[in-house]
C-alpha cells in the first residue's frame, strides 16, 4: 500500500512539473487600448489570462483552447492610461499573477502632448553576470520613487549567440534576469549581433527567423501609428507625441547592398518619416553610426555595418527632423552634441558645418538643444546616444570621436538611461549603476507659438547675428531689413513663458542694421531667446548668458 501512495504521489509530481511556468509572464505590444501577455510553460497547456482593476477583482477572462508551450493572449478594449492586474494559467491552474506585482498600465494616447511618460533604456544588457545585476537592481531601486512606462532594449538582448536557452538563463530568470521587471515593464526591443547569432540574417529580412523573434510580438502592422512594415525586423510606433523607429542594422544584404529588399526598407523608412506629425521623432538600432569605444566606427572590417547606417539611414533620418539617435553595441556610454550632416569617418567631422550647437545641453547647467519646427533651420540637428554597457564591462581605448560630448568607459562601470519627454522637453538622464547622474540632455522644441504668435518664413528680417554668444553684460545684434520699418527686440526665456523685457526699439534701415545692447548685468545666467520683430514677421536666435 505504501509502495502505491508513493507511485501516486511520484505522478501527481511528474504531471504538476511537466505543467509549470518556465518563462514570463510578460509584457508585449502595449497599446492605449490593448496588451499582449506572453508566458511558456514546460508542456502545453490551454491559455488562460483573467484581468481586472485590483489583483483580488480579476473578473475578466480570456481563454484559448488551443494547447500551446507559448502562449501569447492579446487582451482588447482597455481603458487609457488605467493599470490593469491580471493573472495566467491553464483550466482552473494559477500559474502566476493575482498579486501586485502582476500589472501594466496601458499607454497614453498617440498624440497626448500634455501627459508625459518615461521609459527605461538598455543596451547590451544579457551577459548574465554581476554588471547586469547592478543595473537591474539600480532601476528597481529607481522605482521606488519614480513611474516608468516602458523599456527600451538596445540590441545584443543575450550573449552568446542569441539561443533560446540564453535568453531563459541570462533574460527570463530571476538571478541574472528581469524576472520581476517582465511581470509589470512592456518592453519595445530591436536585435543586436549577438542576438543574429541564432537567426538567419542574409537574406530578405521577411524570412529572419530564430528565438529572438520567437520571443516578440512587436508592431509590424501598425497598431500604434506609424506606418506598418509588415515585418518584425523593423517597425515603427507612436508614444504620446513622440515617433518612435524601431530599426535594425544586421539587415545583411538591406544595407550593405542595399538591394530590392535595401528598396523596400527605404521606401517604408521615407514614407513612415515623412507621415509622422508627432512632435518628436526617436530611432534606435543596434551598431551606431559614430562610436570610440570597444567598436571603433572607423574600424574597415568592425565597422561595416556601422558606417552603412551612417552613410544609407541618417541622411534619411535627419532630413525628416529626427532628434534622437539611440543604439548599443559599443560597450560603453556616449554621446553627441546636436549636430547635423555628418556622414563619414571621424576625420571628416566639420566643427563649422555640422556642429548646430557645442553647449552640454545639460539642463542642470542651465543648457538645452533648441530645435526649430519653422523656418530655415526646421527640424536641424539630432543627438547621438550609445547606451551600450547595461551589463559589459571592458577595457578603455582611451578615445573619443569628435562629435561626442561625453563618454562613460565600461572599465569605470555600467549603466543605463531615462528617456523622458513632457510637452515639447526631451530630456534623457544616464545613470551609472551606482545612481549617479553621469550625463544629462535635453532637447526642446521650438514652436513658433511659444515665442511669439504670428511667426513668418517669410520674414523681412534676414541674416540675423547675435554676438557674442554666449555673453556676459551686453550684446551686438546684427540682421539686415528689406524696408524701414519700426522694429523691436525682446529677450524671452528659453520655453517662452516669459517676456523678460523689450531690449530695443526703433526703425530698421534698408540694408545692414548693427545695433548694440548693454545693461544685460541683471539678466539671470541662463538660456534665452532673442527675436527682431517687424509688425507681424519675427526672427529668433538662441542665447546664453553666463
Amino acid at each position: 500500500m505504501k509502495k502505491f501512495l508513493f507511485s501516486i504521489s511520484v505522478l501527481f509530481s511528474i504531471i504538476s512539473f511537466s505543467q509549470s511556468l518556465s518563462r514570463g509572464p510578460y509584457l508585449q505590444s502595449l497599446t492605449n487600448n490593448s496588451i499582449k501577455i506572453m508566458w511558456r510553460t514546460s508542456d502545453s497547456t490551454n491559455s488562460i489570462v483573467k484581468y481586472g482593476n485590483s489583483p483580488t477583482s480579476l473578473n475578466n477572462i480570456i481563454t484559448d483552447t488551443a494547447h500551446v508551450k507559448n502562449h501569447i493572449v492579446k487582451i482588447s478594449g482597455l481603458s487609457t492610461k488605467t493599470k490593469y492586474y491580471y493573472s495566467v494559467g491553464y483550466d482552473a491552474t494559477v500559474l502566476a499573477g493575482g498579486n501586485e506585482q502582476h500589472h501594466f498600465t496601458t499607454a497614453i494616447n498617440p498624440g497626448d502632448s500634455i501627459t508625459g511618460f518615461k521609459f527605461w533604456v538598455t543596451g547590451d544588457f544579457g551577459g548574465g553576470n554581476n554588471e547586469q545585476i547592478k543595473v537591474r537592481k539600480w532601476f528597481e531601486n529607481y522605482l521606488q520613487s519614480n513611474v516608468v512606462d516602458s523599456w527600451l532594449w538596445l540590441g545584443d538582448n543575450v550573449y552568446n549567440t542569441g539561443t533560446d536557452a540564453e535568453y531563459s538563463a541570462k533574460v527570463f530568470d530571476n538571478h541574472y534576469g528581469y524576472d520581476s521587471i517582465f511581470r509589470f515593464l512592456p518592453f519595445y526591443p530591436i536585435p543586436g549581433n549577438h542576438d543574429y547569432g541564432s537567426v538567419n540574417g542574409l537574406d530578405d529580412p521577411s524570412v529572419h527567423k530564430g528565438p529572438y523573434f520567437d520571443m516578440v510580438e512587436v508592431f509590424k502592422n501598425g497598431e500604434m501609428g506609424g506606418v506598418p512594415s509588415n515585418l518584425e525586423a523593423y517597425y515603427s510606433y507612436d508614444y504620446g507625441n513622440t515617433h518612435f523607429l524601431a530599426l535594425n542594422s544586421e539587415m545583411y544584404r538591406v544595407l550593405v547592398f542595399w538591394d530590392a529588399f535595401g528598396t523596400t526598407f527605404k521606401t517604408w523608412l521615407e514614407n513612415d518619416l515623412r507621415a509622422s506629425t508627432k512632435k518628436f521623432k526617436v530611432a534606435y538600432w543596434h551598431q551606431p553610426p559614430y562610436s570610440k569605444g570597444s567598436h571603433d566606427s572607423d574600424d574597415a572590417f568592425d565597422a561595416i555595418f556601422m558606417r552603412v547606417m551612417r552613410e544609407k539611414v541618417l541622411p534619411i533620418l535627419e532630413n525628416n527632423g529626427v532628434d534622437l539617435v539611440l543604439c548599443g553595441h559599443s560597450h560603453v556610454y556616449e554621446r553627441s552634441y546636436l549636430i547635423n550632416k555628418h556622414y563619414g569617418q571621424s576625420t571628416t567631422f566639420n566643427h563649422s558645418t555640422m556642429l548646430i550647437d557645442s553647449t552640454s545641453g545639460n539642463p542642470d547647467s542651465n543648457r538645452s538643444y533648441l530645435k526649430y519646427t519653422y523656418g530655415a533651420n526646421k527640424g536641424k540637428g539630432t543627438v547621438y546616444a550609445v547606451v551600450g554597457n547595461s551589463g559589459k564591462s571592458e577595457s578603455e581605448n582611451g578615445k573619443m570621436h569628435p562629435v561626442m560630448y561625453k563618454k562613460y568607459a565600461a572599465d569605470k562601470g555600467v549603466g543605463s538611461m531615462i528617456l523622458e519627454v513632457q510637452g515639447n522637453v526631451l530630456t534623457a538622464t544616464y545613470y551609472k549603476e551606482t545612481g549617479e547622474v553621469f550625463d544629462k540632455f535635453r532637447i526642446l522644441k521650438q514652436d513658433t507659438t511659444s515665442i511669439i504668435s504670428g511667426i513668418k518664413n517669410n520674414s523681412s528680417v534676414n541674416e540675423l547675428k547675435v554676438y557674442p554668444n554666449p555673453f556676459t553684460n551686453s550684446l551686438i545684434v546684427e540682421f539686415d531689413a528689406k524696408e524701414i520699418k519700426p522694429t523691436s527686440i525682446a529677450i524671452q526665456n528659453i520655453i517662452g513663458q516669459l517676456l523678460v523685457e523689450t531690449v530695443w526699439n526703433g526703425k530698421s534701415v534698408i540694408g545692414k542694421n548693427k545695433i548694440e545692447i548693454n545693461s544685460l548685468q541683471d539678466l539671470p545666467s541662463g538660456e534665452y531667446i532673442i527675436s527682431i520683430k517687424q509688425y507681424d514677421d519675427i526672427v529668433s536666435e538662441k542665447l546664453v548668458k553666463l
